[in-house]
């Protein structure tokens, strides 16, 4: 089974922000290790002047236009790409039965009823966390978040199901969800502890439902 997250794509954008965290800041501390050159005479001033102003611009660009392009494709190509997994990992199981109701119909006789539970947790990026605060203004529909929360529901339904069907059932029965917003806590900025200061960093999907397997003359 191929995974749905945790893949080269998203192993690949976390690797690139990492490196533009530690470029922003090497570049940035670079201005005045040239200014010490200077002091200690080993380079002249026309050359600091060039080395700082081409510094600075490639900070800028790589601060202001760079880095931002960067994560929103990354974003982009993150959920795509397992909106894209998940549809083939629904696929591997779709010989799986899976339903919210409580009770059996009455020609099944399952065998080796079994708790099966699993979770997961999606990281929220900046982007959505940046147009929620405008619809915030004026109240509606957020789509952003909306498909969030719609990875978080099918990726916890398949580990359910891949859980399951390693237990030997072919059925999830009285499946249930619960869903937990995690947050940042910002307090240690201003020394409140209210939820001005929490943003949403992701969210939490739990799936749990009762697997068991039932005979072929039993459907």
């Amino acid at each position: 089974m191929h995974p749905t997250m945790n893949t080269r794509v998203e192993k690949f954008a976390f690797g690139m922000a990492i490196f533009f965290m530690i470029l922003l800041p090497a570049l940035w501390y670079f201005v005045p290790f040239s200014l010490f050159l200077l002091l200690e005479g080993q380079m002249e001033p026309e050359q600091i002047k060039e080395i700082v102003l081409l510094t600075m611009v490639l900070f800028f660009l790589s601060s202001v236009v760079f880095f931002p392009l960067m994560c929103l494709a990354c974003s982009i190509w993150i959920e795509s790409s397992h909106f894209k997994a998940l549809a083939e990992a629904e696929k591997e199981l779709s010989d799986m039965v899976i339903s919210d109701l409580k009770t059996l119909p009455p020609n099944w006789h399952p065998n080796g009823a079994v708790f099966v539970c699993e979770n997961v947790a999606i990281a929220n990026d900046y982007f959505k966390s940046f147009l929620w605060y405008f619809r915030k203004i004026i109240g509606g529909r957020s789509r952003s978040f909306e498909r969030l929360v719609e990875r978080g529901r099918r990726e916890a339904t398949v580990r359910l199901l891949r859980k399951a069907k390693e237990c030997g059932a072919n059925v999830v029965w009285n499946v249930r969800y619960e869903t937990s917003i995690i947050r940042t806590d910002y307090s240690w900025v201003g020394g409140s502890s209210d939820n001005s200061t929490k943003s949403m960093a992701g969210i939490e999907m739990i799936a749990y439902g009762t697997a068991f397997s039932i005979p072929a003359n039993s459907e």
